[in-house]
């Protein structure tokens, strides 16, 4: 058998695996999100996903990509375009990554706004159309967590064996005594208690006056995806 041959075959393969998924699809986008955790964020979202009742077919979170955020980067890209030569487009990529010490946060922030300008000159999408989009939390993601109990904006530093990420650890476990990376319930918790609306406030707020400042420590931008995901079916 020619490579023509086997060539076609797999194209047709691949066109009705990608019928074959559509159909299962619900009528909202089909998100990508990137974790840079391997525990806290995918746990988060995957409860985010299920609370919401978002289809599995629609969302898909994958935390295995390693702690940097070039990894987040280059791991939502890799599976970006996977996809798109297959036809199978992702309307939505979302990066979640902490600046906490990592020395590649700024270059992954300068990635996604290169790949949205390339995928706008490649006409893949419109100029006022956004694919990626980077959801970061300076010190660490557990800066959300703590937002839905007090609107703190005291700046996180490394402090003797204890790094930025550990001491809003201990912040948070004023609140949640019991917290660790691996936990689980913390958006059903949000939820039942009333919390997630005061979360979403705040880190907005916090995070526009940061915008104007240029003073990121601390701030996060989760509420955006939060509010997107809430929002989907819409």
């Amino acid at each position: 058998m020619g490579s023509d041959d086997l060539f076609h075959k797999r194209k047709a393969r691949n066109e009705k695996d990608n019928a074959r998924k559509k159909s299962f699809r619900k009528p909202y986008d089909r998100v990508l999100i990137i974790c840079e955790g391997g525990k806290t964020e995918p746990y988060y979202f995957e409860e985010v996903k299920s609370i919401l009742e978002l289809d599995s077919a629609n969302i898909k979170i994958d935390g295995s990509c390693g702690s940097s955020p070039i990894n987040v980067f280059n791991h939502a890209a890799l599976i970006f375009n996977e996809d798109r030569k297959t036809g199978d487009i992702y309307n939505r990529v979302f990066c979640v990554f902490d600046r906490d010490s990592h020395t590649s946060y700024e270059e992954a922030l300068q990635k996604i706004d290169s790949l949205n300008t390339q995928l706008v000159k490649k006409k893949i999408i419109n100029a006022d159309e956004l694919i990626f989009t980077a959801i970061k939390s300076v010190p660490s993601f557990e800066y959300w967590f703590l937002l839905h109990y007090i609107p703190t904006t005291k700046p996180y530093e490394k402090s003797g064996d204890k790094s930025v990420g550990d001491q809003v650890i201990d912040d948070l476990r004023e609140y949640i005594p019991s917290y660790k990376k691996t936990q689980k319930g913390i958006f059903e918790r949000s939820i039942k208690e009333g919390l997630l609306d005061g979360a979403k406030a705040h880190s907005k707020r916090i995070f526009e006056a940061a915008k104007i400042s240029g003073e990121f420590n601390p701030s996060t931008n989760v509420h955006e995806l939060i509010d997107y995901l809430q929002n989907l079916k819409d």
